[in-house]
């Protein structure tokens, strides 16, 4: 029975009751102590009336706190799901991004060049894309240097799960220490025989099934450019030219890592890298074989990190009759080269992280890194380079001030790697400041 329904009863009978008192006190048959028990009734007919209509009050105090309660949280409901949907509109879209960069290079081997006291000019400007459609991933890079523009990767994805993720397009060759084994600008002497940040295409799977493995498998039909005449490129490939007319094809790459929690302050990864293809010569039409295998190390404690490498690479490309086996063609940066068709390499990066506050610099690492060929072919000599030097960050700025110096080294002033030429004991040197602005 409802409170309503309850008053109205009371209601009905306190006007019963008042009905019938009147008469009561009219006949003089009723005795007075009739007349006062009905009054009593009645007093405490209206008095159970008024608690009613009291409770009656309170009940419906309760339910209008209760309606607005309902309407707050149907608000905030309202507004989680605007969130959500905003948030899941942030993420599923492209981000675009890029960096400009000016370079100052002073060499010691370029006489016109010391004479100028260096040169500063514009080096790079480039454009990032990266994100997501639907459950399609996109991650894209384009670059526009002084004398050429290139890609540097293009490629699709799909995450499979948290642990698996494929990429498909133009993606980093899974080689060595990741993402690359250098804290400079130069890299090590890897990069410059295709064997650190190199980029081709082909379908690549990244899988990370625990906090203690990382895995990598991938299959590259051939570098970033089907075109293996084109040294206009950023990744250091094969390229024809010449007598050489060697072209990679059909490789395969695996890398597994180790990661290792040494204590709170201190942790390393050991790694194992192998990769293999083929050689397609265009001359005589036939496919050599060529492969590598690393090993790396990667050693953090607190500010230090230490990184070491040692691994072999070999060429055996079908060249025609008068043609050496001995070297084989690289080119990148609009400059072909040749290096030495078999070799080991050895190389070591040591580096310190600084926490500063200069004026807009908050970042500095400092660091020294060395790289040693040793060449396994006839007329072949030696290749050492070595970069010390800082980077520096300040909001957007990311700059590097390198000193390089290369004994038989490309872009150090020798005529290649591994080759035994006439400079090859020659050490030269050169200053590298660059200043980039990422956004």
């Amino acid at each position: 029975m409802t409170a309503r329904t309850c008053l109205r009863r009371l209601a009905s009978a306190l006007l019963l009751a008042s009905c019938l008192v009147s008469p009561l006190w009219a006949d003089d048959q009723s005795t007075d102590a009739d007349t006062d028990e009905l009054r009593q009734q009645i007093e405490l007919m209206q008095r159970e009336l008024m608690r009613l209509q009291q409770r009656l009050g309170e009940l419906e105090a309760e339910r209008a706190e209760s309606r607005e309660r309902v309407n707050e949280l149907e608000a905030i409901e309202q507004r989680v799901a605007e969130v959500e949907q905003v948030a899941e509109a942030e993420q599923d879209g492209i981000d675009f991004g890029g960096a400009v960069r000016l370079n100052y290079a002073w060499r010691d081997y370029d006489d016109q060049n010391k004479d100028r006291f260096g040169d500063f000019e514009l080096e790079l400007f480039r454009i990032n894309v990266a994100g997501s459609v639907g459950d399609v991933l996109l991650d894209a890079e384009w670059r526009r240097y002084n004398d050429f523009h290139a890609i540097h990767h293009a490629w699709v994805g799909y995450d499979y799960s948290d642990e698996l993720q494929m990429q498909l397009g133009i993606t980093q060759v899974p080689f060595g220490i990741g993402p690359y084994m250098s804290r400079s600008f130069w890299f090590t002497g890897n990069y410059y025989v295709g064997l650190e940040d190199d980029y081709d295409t082909g379908i690549k799977f990244v899988h990370r099934p625990n906090d203690r493995w990382s895995f990598d498998y991938a299959f590259f039909k051939n570098p970033e450019y089907a075109s293996d005449g084109r040294a206009d490129r950023y990744s250091f490939d094969l390229v024809t030219a010449g007598e050489q007319q060697n072209t990679e094809t059909n490789q395969l790459n695996f890398r597994a890592v180790r990661h290792l929690n040494l204590s709170d302050e201190s942790s390393m990864d050991l790694g194992l890298s192998l990769e293999a293809g083929q050689i397609y010569n265009r001359t005589t039409e036939d496919n050599g074989e060529r492969w590598a295998i690393g090993a790396h190390m990667d050693y953090d404690r607190g500010p230090w990190n230490l990184r070491l490498q040692a691994l072999r690479y070999e060429y055996d490309p079908e060249n025609p009759d008068g043609v050496s086996d001995d070297f084989v063609q690289m080119g990148a940066f609009a400059f072909p080269f040749l290096i030495a068709s078999k070799s080991d390499i050895y190389t070591y990066s040591v580096s310190r992280a600084f926490d500063v506050e200069w004026g807009p610099i908050t970042g500095l690492r400092c660091y020294n890194e060395g790289t040693f060929f040793n060449p396994d072919v006839a007329q072949s000599d030696e290749s050492i380079q070595s970069v010390t030097g800082c980077s520096v960050s300040a909001g957007g700025v990311f700059a590097y001030v390198d000193w390089i110096a290369g004994k038989n080294m490309w872009f150090a002033g020798g005529d290649g790697i591994g080759r035994g030429a006439g400079t090859a004991g020659d050490w030269k040197s050169r200053l590298n400041i660059n200043l980039g602005y990422y956004f």
